[in-house]
């Protein structure tokens, strides 16, 4: 039984946070029953039509547990995902609309470590002694290279590339298996 662990290592491609990648929601209980569900479909429409919607941004900075945003889109790649995110966004995990857990981000507040060394605050340049990274500025992540041993994580930063800004920390890791996101 999966139980959300804010000291837990981060271990790429594989879990963080208490959790693992390729987990089914079901395993985890502590989401069965979230402070606040959000379906962004239902939240748009409202708005469209001049009621009161939900502020995701807003409730995040007041929750103190979980809250569960439903994703509805025109892309498959998104349709049917849940969004579960811890207090104002310490730990996320996104489910596939399978609800199998394909990725865990954790930020500030978090207190787990990447090879018993970095956390949330150390430079990212640093990382560079144990793996070669790249800026992917679409996702604005710090990658290892494709030529790495290294898989299944991303470094979030100061959505720059380190040649631009040498001195950003890291602010997030993104613990990861794209392959289960559809």
């Amino acid at each position: 039984m999966a139980r959300l662990d804010l000291w837990a290592e981060i271990i790429p491609g594989l879990s963080a946070a208490g959790f693992s990648i390729g987990q089914h929601l079901s395993s985890i209980p502590d989401l069965s029953e979230p402070n606040l569900v959000v379906n962004l479909q239902e939240e748009r429409e409202k708005r469209e039509k001049g009621l009161k919607s939900i502020n995701i941004n807003e409730a995040l900075s007041k929750s103190d547990g979980w809250i569960c945003q439903k994703i509805c889109s025109d892309s498959e790649k998104l349709d049917g995902h849940k969004v579960f995110y811890y207090k104002n966004r310490v730990v996320l995990l996104e489910f596939n609309s399978d609800d199998i857990l394909f990725e865990i981000f954790v930020f500030e507040g978090y207190q787990g470590k990447f090879l018993d060394k970095f956390e949330i605050g150390f430079k990212v340049s640093d990382l560079s002694e144990y793996v070669e990274l790249e800026y992917d500025s679409g996702d604005e992540m710090h990658y290892p290279s494709e030529s790495s041993h290294v898989k299944g994580i991303a470094f979030y930063g100061a959505e720059e590339s380190l040649e631009d800004n040498p001195e950003q920390k890291i602010m997030g890791f993104c613990v990861h298996n794209w392959s289960l996101q559809v």
